[in-house]
């Protein structure tokens, strides 16, 4: 039998958002992301794992049960800073400026970040 790559959610996607809770603005972040609507993220896939005997809520389908992603724009914050205007971040590999050092740049609106990998 071949394995099968399953098409996943993105965040335009009618379900993405299933069994979410918007969460509550925090540290100066207070306009709504445009990439996750002030979830923090999205669902990739419904119903991926089995609850294990646990209660069939959507708070533990949310936690337990969907395959899910971070937001990369808001960090899963779901909001951002109000002098962020860039509707989605799309980050490439610019340059490696240490050991575990490197720079990225987003696509959309040149934006630059620092990411520290770690050692």
């Amino acid at each position: 039998m071949a394995y099968k790559q399953p098409t996943y959610m993105d965040h335009t996607h009618p379900d993405a958002f299933v069994d979410w809770v918007h969460k509550e603005p925090a540290y100066g972040c207070t306009v709504e992301c445009p990439r996750c609507k002030g979830f923090g993220g999205w669902n990739l896939l419904l119903n991926s794992y089995p609850m294990h005997g646990k209660e069939d809520t959507p708070e533990n389908r949310h936690l337990f049960s969907h395959f899910r992603a971070m937001c990369s724009h808001c960090n899963g914050w779901g909001y951002v800073s109000p002098d962020e205007t860039c509707p989605g971040h799309e980050w490439v590999w610019e340059a490696n400026t240490g050991r575990c050092l490197n720079l990225y740049r987003c696509t959309v609106c040149g934006k630059k970040s620092e990411v520290d990998s770690g050692d």
